[in-house]
C-alpha cells in the first residue's frame, strides 16, 4: 500500500540553548521518494540532493548559513534526514532549501524561529491521535510558576517547577481533520504573562484513518470506481479503509507482485495535474477536461483556438444553435480519438461538445 502517494515534503524546526549568546536551530525534514529523481550510474540508480540553511537577523542581514550534499541508492523509501547550525540568538529567522541536483528546487521555507528565554528544545508528534509537546525548561531563578498551552479550542494548565526541567503536554487531536495547527505556549508569572511561544505542528494521519480525507480520496475514485465499490468504499468502518482501499487497487495493478502501485500513481497524478491546471474558471479534477485527462492521460496533441467560432454537430430538428468562440481539440493518435471542448461562459469553463468523443 503506497499511502506516501499522498504525502508532501514535512518539517519540524528545534531551537536548542546552546550558550549564553548562542542556539542551535535543527530543521527535521522527511521527502516523498517521487520527489526526488534518481540517475543511473555503474548499474546503479542514485538520488542526489542537497540542503541549504541561511540565518538572518531582524533587519535582514545574513548571520551564519552552510549547505551539505547527499547522495545515497534510491529505493521506493521516503528520505529522513536533518541539518543544524549554529546561530546567534539574534537570529529572528531562517531560509531552508531542499534542492534535487538533477531537477532543481524541491522545496523552500521561511520560517522564524522561535526564541529561547526560558523555553527550548520544543518538538511535537502524533501518535494515536494523541498530540505530544516536549519541551525545556529554564527556570533556574523560578521565575515561572505556570504556563498555559493552547491548541485550537483546548487549552492545559501546568504548574513550573524550579530549575531546568524537560516535561511534556498532550493534546487529544482525536477531532481535529488533517491540516496545519499553531500549539501556542504562554508561561506566566502569577497574572502576568512574561513568554510566549507559537509553535506550527501539522496534524498528518494516513488518510484512512481521517474522516474528511477519507471521503475526499474515495470521491476521486469516481472516473474508475463503479458506483457499487464507491458505495463501498463510502460507508466503510475505520478498521476497514485500509484492507478495500488495498483491494480495490490491487485489482488495477499492473505489477501485482511487488509494493509499487503504479496504476494508482498514475491516477493520483492525473487527478492532481488536472486540480493544477484545470481550476481557473474550471472545476479541477471534476471539470470535464478533468475527467477525460484523468481517464485518458495526456493527449498527443492539443489544437487550442481562442478566436474561432465552432459549433458543435446538432439535432437537425433543432433550431438553436450554439456557438463558441473559444475552443480546444485533444487527439488520441493511438486511440484514434478527438475530443472537442468549447468554452461555455468564455471564462474558462470548457465543456466536451462531443460526448464520449469522436474519430480522427
Amino acid at each position: 500500500m503506497i499511502f506516501l502517494l499522498f504525502m508532501q515534503v514535512t518539517w519540524q524546526t528545534v531551537n536548542r540553548p546552546y550558550s549564553n549568546t548562542e542556539t542551535e536551530l535543527v530543521v527535521n525534514f522527511t521527502v516523498p521518494r517521487r520527489e526526488l529523481r534518481s540517475v543511473g550510474r555503474d548499474s546503479l540508480e542514485y538520488i542526489e540532493y542537497e540542503t541549504q540553511l541561511i540565518v538572518y537577523d531582524q533587519k535582514g542581514n545574513q548571520l551564519t548559513g552552510d549547505y551539505w550534499e547527499s547522495e545515497r541508492l534510491a529505493d521506493t523509501n521516503d528520505i529522513s534526514d536533518s541539518v543544524k547550525i549554529i546561530t546567534p540568538k539574534s537570529g529572528r529567522y531562517f531560509n531552508f532549501k531542499i534542492l534535487d541536483n538533477n531537477a532543481g528546487v524541491v522545496f523552500n521555507l521561511t520560517e522564524n524561529i522561535l526564541l529561547v528565554n526560558h523555553l527550548g528544545d520544543v518538538q511535537w508528534s502524533v501518535t494515536d491521535d494523541t498530540l505530544f509537546v516536549t519541551y525545556l525548561l529554564l527556570n533556574e531563578e523560578g521565575t515561572v510558576d505556570k504556563m498555559l498551552a493552547t491548541l485550537k479550542d483546548f487549552k492545559i494548565t501546568k504548574v513550573m517547577n524550579k530549575g531546568v526541567t524537560r516535561d511534556t503536554v498532550f493534546f487529544d487531536a482525536y477531532g481535529l481533520p488533517n491540516g496545519m495547527y499553531d500549539v501556542t505556549l504562554e508561561l506566566y508569572r502569577t497574572t502576568k504573562r512574561i513568554e510566549a511561544l507559537s509553535i506550527p505542528i501539522k496534524i498528518a494521519r494516513p488518510f484512512y484513518l481521517d474522516d474528511i480525507s477519507w471521503q475526499d480520496y474515495v470521491a476521486k475514485l469516481e472516473y474508475i470506481a463503479t458506483p457499487s465499490e464507491l458505495n463501498v468504499l463510502k460507508e466503510a468502518p475505520l478498521n476497514d479503509r485500509d484492507s478495500l482501499w488495498y483491494a480495490f487497487w490491487t485489482q488495477h495493478d499492473p505489477t501485482p507482485n511487488t509494493r509499487y502501485n503504479e496504476k494508482e500513481v498514475e491516477y493520483f497524478e492525473r487527478i492532481e495535474y488536472s486540480e493544477q491546471n484545470f481550476s481557473h474558471g474550471d472545476r479541477g479534477w471534476r471539470s470535464d477536461r478533468g475527467r477525460i485527462y484523468v481517464q485518458f492521460g495526456q493527449p498527443d496533441e492539443i489544437q487550442r483556438r481562442p478566436y474561432e467560432l465552432y459549433a458543435p454537430p446538432t439535432d437537425p430538428m433543432e433550431s438553436i444553435v450554439i456557438f463558441y468562440d473559444s475552443y480546444e481539440i485533444w487527439y488520441y493518435y493511438k486511440t484514434n480519438r478527438q475530443y472537442v471542448f468549447g468554452d461555455r461562459t468564455g471564462l474558462g469553463e470548457y465543456v466536451l461538445l462531443n460526448p464520449g468523443g469522436s474519430s480522427l
